[in-house]
């Protein structure tokens, strides 16, 4: 029963024993009583006419029970004039999300962080979010077979969502699941709390098609999976260590090229003396090496104007001044 009927009947009960009482006393005094009587069966109407009104704010339905037997009636946002019996349940048809993250007083609307354990046995701390809404037309049934919503909440749709996101992780190992398969594991936990949630409500009593229409459920938002801080520090060391290593190997090739280089230029030093005739001199010798140095700066001189890195070379018989962007 609404506190406004309540109001009135007391109110009207009042009003009928201030009126008795006033038969009893002087004139005066039955005058006042009057008085006292009209002002109670005033507030008794207004009660009475405010029992009758029910308003629904947006976003939200009503459910309606008569001594205790809920009524199949959905009363929609509005004013709406009702039996003054009924006793009103509010549901909100907005979408909610149902977060689970941080930890204590920086937790989520649903809870905290859900903790669930990969198929190679790493437990992983999982920041996601549920987002979903009630169809108006449920409502009465969820109120007839689970109560309020915040009973809703708590004993359907918060333990499917931890169920699921359990069950999902399961079937992935923890590097696939925080990196690669993170769009197929968000898909995975979907599906799963659908297949939960439509379970429940099966169970409850909704046929299979009232249960696969009864909430709407959106994408699962995951935004974030970690192991735990041990395995997160030993990856990096491990990559540490590898990117460590690729240097090594990378500055050992260049040692090794260079090696091989100045391998080739004393065989070849040495297979041009080998084919030099004879009984030379040390300052013929020293002249071929001349030679050689001569035609290995003219190469390096063609190969830098070729990419535009000398601009003007003055060749006079010595060695040769050069012009590398405009200076000398």
């Amino acid at each position: 029963m609404s506190i406004s009927l309540i109001v009135c009947l007391v109110a009207l009960i009042l009003a009928a024993v201030v009126i008795f009482a006033a038969r009893a006393v002087s004139r005066a005094g039955s005058f006042r009583a009057l008085a006292i009587s009209a002002i109670l069966v005033l507030v008794g109407l207004g009660a009475g006419v405010a029992s009758l009104i029910q308003i629904v704010p947006p976003g939200h339905v009503v459910v309606a029970s008569l001594f205790g037997a809920v009524q199949q009636k959905i009363y929609g946002e509005g004013l709406h004039f009702v039996n003054p019996l009924y006793v009103f349940e509010q549901f909100s048809v907005r979408r909610t999300m149902f977060d689970f993250r941080g930890t204590g007083k920086q937790r989520g609307r649903a809870g905290e962080q859900i903790v669930a354990v990969s198929s190679d046995s790493t437990p992983l701390t999982v920041d996601v979010g549920f987002p979903l809404s009630l169809n108006a037309a449920a409502g009465w049934q969820m109120y007839q077979r689970f109560g309020q919503q915040t009973v809703i909440a708590h004993q359907l749709i918060i333990p499917a969502a931890r169920a699921a996101v359990r069950d999902a992780v399961a079937t992935f190992t923890w590097r696939d699941a925080a990196t690669v398969a993170r769009d197929r594991l968000a898909q995975r936990i979907e599906e799963r709390f659908r297949a939960l949630v439509v379970q429940d409500l099966t169970a409850a009593g909704f046929s299979e098609q009232e249960a696969g229409t009864t909430f709407t459920i959106q994408p699962v938002q995951l935004r974030k999976i970690l192991p735990p801080p041990k395995v997160l520090n030993a990856v990096s060391e491990k990559i540490a260590a590898e990117e460590d290593l690729e240097r090594q190997k990378t500055l050992t090739k260049i040692a090794e090229e260079v090696a091989n280089r100045r391998q080739n230029e004393g065989r070849g030093v040495a297979n041009l003396f080998a084919e030099l005739p004879k009984g030379f001199q040390p300052s013929q010798i020293r002249e071929v090496l001349a030679a050689i140095a001569d035609k290995t700066r003219a190469e390096a001189m063609m190969k830098a104007v070729e990419t535009g890195q000398v601009s003007v070379i003055v060749m006079n018989g010595s060695q040769p001044a050069v012009t590398i962007n405009g200076q000398k």
